[in-house]
This record gives C-alpha cells, sequence and structure tokens, in this order.
C-alpha cells in the first residue's frame, strides 16, 4: 500500500482511548491478507501472527489517541468535558471539536472560553484551565444536545485532516501512533512470502494513552520472548529549544530509545538496533533519555520478562490537533523494523 494513503487512512480513523474500534478495522482490513493468523482479543487489541520457526518476536503499535469526553451538558446546551491522555490545556481553545455518538454519527461544536473583553487582567495573562472550557454545538438546551445523540461519556477529538505539506512533510492528528502502527504495517508488506526464523506477532494494541493496558495483556497472551515497541515520538527541534532537549531530531532517522520513563533499554537491544542499522545503512539517532513512556515499559514485565526495546519516528506536535512528520523518517523506521525482524534472533539469542 503507497505511503501516504496508508497514512492518510490511519491517521483520519477515529480512535480516542477506550474507543479505538474504527482504527482497529482500518487496520484489520490492510493487514489481513499479509498475516497467517488474526484475531480480536477481549480489550480491543488487534493481533497479527505470521507463523515461522523459533522464538515468538513481538511489534508492538498502540492504535488509541488522545482525545476528550463529555463529562458534563449544561442546561443550555454547552458541553464541558474532559481529557483522555495527555493534552496541553493553552492549546485547546477556539479549535473544533467534534463529538461522536453511540451510532457513530459527528456532532461538531467550537471549544468556546469568555471573551477576553469581559476578563480582569490577571485572567487575560493566562491560559484558560480545562475545566473552565466549553464545546459549542450550536444548540440551546441540554434536550437539544442529547437529540444530537451527544451524552455524558461521548468520546470527542480535534482533528482536521491529514494533508501533505510537500513533497516529504505531512501533517495529521495520531500520528502518535498511527505512525508506529503503519510502520508496522510495512514491515509486514516487506516480509511477505519470506520464511521467517522467528514467530511474528504484531500487536495493535489498546488504551496505551492511559496506562498502557492493551500492550500488558496482549503480552500476557502472546509470551513473547522478544519485543519492539513502536511509536511517533516527541521531536523538540523548534525554535526556542536548546538542542540537548530536543529528544529527537526530523530528518534524522528512527530514533532509538535507551531510557526513557518507563525503562532503561537493555544494552543489548540497543547495540542489536543500532548495528542492524548500520548494516542496512539505515540512518537512526538516539532518543534522549527520560522523556516519555512507551508500551515496552509494560510489556518488559509480563511473565518472566521480556526483552524489549523501542523505535521511534519523530513527529513534532504530538499530543496536538496536528503532528508533522517527515516521511523519509517514516519510511527508514519501516526498514529498521523489517530488518530487526529478520535479524533479531541471531543478534540477540545466539
Amino acid at each position: 500500500m503507497d505511503s501516504l494513503e496508508l497514512l492518510r487512512t490511519l491517521s483520519d480513523a477515529f480512535g480516542v482511548s477506550g474507543f479505538e474500534d474504527e482504527a482497529r478495522d482500518a487496520l484489520r482490513e490492510i493487514v489481513a491478507p499479509l498475516v497467517d493468523e488474526l484475531r480480536v482479543d477481549t480489550l480491543g487489541n488487534l493481533i497479527a501472527t505470521r507463523r515461522g520457526d523459533g522464538p515468538t518476536l513481538m511489534l508492538d503499535a498502540h492504535t488509541d489517541e488522545v482525545g476528550f469526553m463529555v463529562s458534563h451538558i449544561e442546561p443550555t446546551g454547552y458541553l464541558r468535558f474532559t481529557n483522555v491522555g495527555g493534552w496541553d490545556a493553552r492549546i485547546i481553545p477556539s479549535h473544533m471539536m467534534t463529538v461522536v455518538t453511540d451510532d457513530g454519527a459527528r456532532v461538531s461544536g467550537v471549544v468556546g472560553t469568555p471573551p477576553p473583553h469581559i476578563l480582569e487582567a490577571k485572567d487575560r495573562e493566562r491560559p484558560a484551565a480545562l475545566d473552565e472550557l466549553f464545546v459549542d454545538i450550536g444548540v440551546t438546551s441540554d434536550s437539544e444536545a442529547r437529540a444530537l445523540g451527544v451524552r455524558v461519556g461521548s468520546p470527542a477529538y480535534i482533528a482536521y485532516g491529514f494533508r501533505a505539506l510537500n513533497a516529504q512533510v505531512v501533517a495529521g492528528k495520531a500520528l502518535d501512533d498511527r505512525a508506529g502502527c503503519a510502520a508496522i504495517v510495512k514491515a509486514l508488506e516487506a516480509l511477505a512470502g519470506q520464511q521467517l526464523d522467528v514467530n511474528l506477532v504484531a500487536v495493535f494494541s489498546v488504551a496505551e494513552e492511559i496506562g498502557l493496558l492493551g500492550a500488558s495483556t496482549a503480552t500476557f497472551q502472546t509470551r513473547p520472548d522478544i519485543a519492539l515497541a513502536l511509536e511517533g515520538t516527541i521531536c523538540a527541534d523548534v525554535p526556542g529549544v536548546p538542542a540537548a532537549r530536543n529528544v529527537t531530531r526530523s530528518g534524522s532517522g528512527p530514533a532509538i530509545t535507551v531510557a526513557d520513563g518507563s525503562q532503561v533499554v537493555p544494552g543489548r537491544m540497543v547495540r542489536a538496533l543500532t548495528s542492524i542499522a548500520d548494516d542496512a545503512g539505515i540512518p537512526w539517532q538516539y532518543k534522549t533519555p527520560r522523556y516519555g513512556g512507551t508500551n515496552a515499559g509494560a510489556i518488559q514485565r509480563i511473565g518472566p520478562g521480556v526483552l524489549a526495546g523501542v523505535v521511534s519516528v519523530p513527529c513534532r506536535y504530538i499530543h496536538s490537533p496536528f503532528a508533522v512528520m517527515r516521511l523519509d523518517d517514516f519510511e527508514q523506521t519501516a526498514q529498521l523494523v523489517t530488518a530487526f525482524v529478520k535479524e533479531a534472533r541471531g543478534r540477540l539469542m545466539a
């Protein structure tokens, strides 16, 4: 599948944590011809298996995205909401927010705040807190809102549609972690028809943004010996950020994690990934330690323990209405995942 179309399909699919059905269904249709077995577990993880001879290697990418949930409907029809996953409240006002009803209908509105003209000076100088924001869906009563299918608990998201900024740079919602999902798809395509010396399990997991939940249960079920989490990660190479805090840099290739907020990656995993990339001529970079966390932090703890690493696509402005990503970083990440599947057994279990 063409990478641009793949990314567009996955980025535009709805999948706030706990409501990943649409994103999972899109992936299921794409992945089905590439694997020997495909199933959905109790929590909603999509688990795809390419049978091979040898130990089990798990590739993981989460299908969920950060979003919102209706928490209260005012008598006047305005919606109060809370976050699902990490959001910076500063960037939410004035965006279009879309509420998804139980039957899948979309109800659009605008995130509002009291106008600055009526605020005291001290309040104009600070960003609005999340509990001060509301959504105006153009109705005048709570009964009108409910008639549209909106209820307490309805999920919501901010999105404007995936697009190419130029021939090399794209922008879209949920590239954390639909970029990781797409990288697994591209690896499965590249490996199609090849004999594998590992039993390859690709997990498109749920609920990463609210506690790494899906990856934990999927790992318990599949019992991998080796695991690699794929992510769309923090890229902070923007004006005003010192080089030491860049985390990753756009255009420098896939980012290999040495440590983050959820784990210290075993040195032999880091060395295997960097040497495989070097041998394949794939540019790479280290992801700066300490920042963030991934499903690998949960995967490594299951059962007797799993040798788990992380490879990420650098994405600017994650956890926002738009993330920005270079296609060459994405393609090189998919190439590294493919090479890792071929080489992991010999490098890590010899």
